[in-house]
């Protein structure tokens, strides 16, 4: 009986030392690194004017791109960037003799290849190159009720196409959350075309009034280099 018990307790002692040394040749789970890092970014200038200035006046900004997305490699920094900036507005007054009504649409593109690099724990810079597309519609109308009653259409299209060089600085608040400015210069080339056209009635006294309508029209190209200083500020949240 002894003889059993001392062979039933080696082969335990055997089992065990097995699975010990079965769990110290398994390696470690590596932690999982990330492939990509995504950044959107929306402008902020809006929010810091109405905090910041007090006289009620502000400088125009030469950057339309309301909204901003890019996609870098974490390891190498080189990523792809796109900015939107859409508007869309629309306006109508009538105080009883003259009616006046508005429409603008208006989107501002761009697409390009940027270069990531770290300063710090806090700063981060990169440099790119962009393409940039814009494209302005607008029309208004304008009517007055008089004995000689007038109506007045305008619509204009603008749309350019170019591209340029851009650098950015950002810092970082907490580790998802920066704040940034840019800087660029765009060359654009494009095309400026307006269609006015005036109706007026006409009445000599006798039988139904007539109308009679001018036109004019415009039909330009357009060349323009746009520097943006860095005047604008986005707020980006980082994943």
């Amino acid at each position: 009986m002894k003889k059993q018990i001392t062979v039933f307790v080696a082969g335990l002692l055997c089992t065990f030392s097995s699975v010990s040394l079965a769990q110290d040749d398994i390696e470690p789970v590596k932690p999982r690194t990330k492939l990509f890092e995504h950044q959107v970014g929306v402008q902020m200038n809006e929010l810091v004017r109405q905090v910041f200035n007090f006289n009620g006046t502000g400088s125009s900004l030469n950057n339309p791109y309301l909204l901003m997305y890019s996609l870098n490699l974490a390891k190498s920094g080189w990523g792809v960037r796109l900015g939107l900036g859409p508007e869309f507005n629309t306006f109508k007054d009538d105080d009883g003799i003259t009616i006046r009504e508005n429409n603008v649409n208006k989107i501002n593109a761009r697409l390009g290849l940027e270069k990531s690099f770290r300063l710090s724990d806090r700063w981060t810079a990169g440099a790119g190159l962009d393409g940039v597309y814009s494209s302005d519609i607008s029309y208004s109308k304008t009517s007055v009720r008089s004995f000689d009653s007038t109506r007045t259409d305008l619509a204009s299209q603008t749309t350019t196409q170019g591209g340029g060089a851009m650098g950015w600085l950002r810092y970082r608040i907490s580790s998802h959350v920066l704040i940034g400015s840019e800087a660029s210069f765009y060359y654009r080339t494009g095309k400026y075309k307006q269609k006015i056209e005036i109706t007026r009635r006409v009445s000599n006294g006798i039988g139904t009034p007539k109308f009679e309508t001018s036109t004019t029209e415009l039909d330009n190209k357009l060349k323009e280099g746009v520097f943006n200083l860095p005047m604008v500020f986005y707020l980006i949240v980082r994943f």
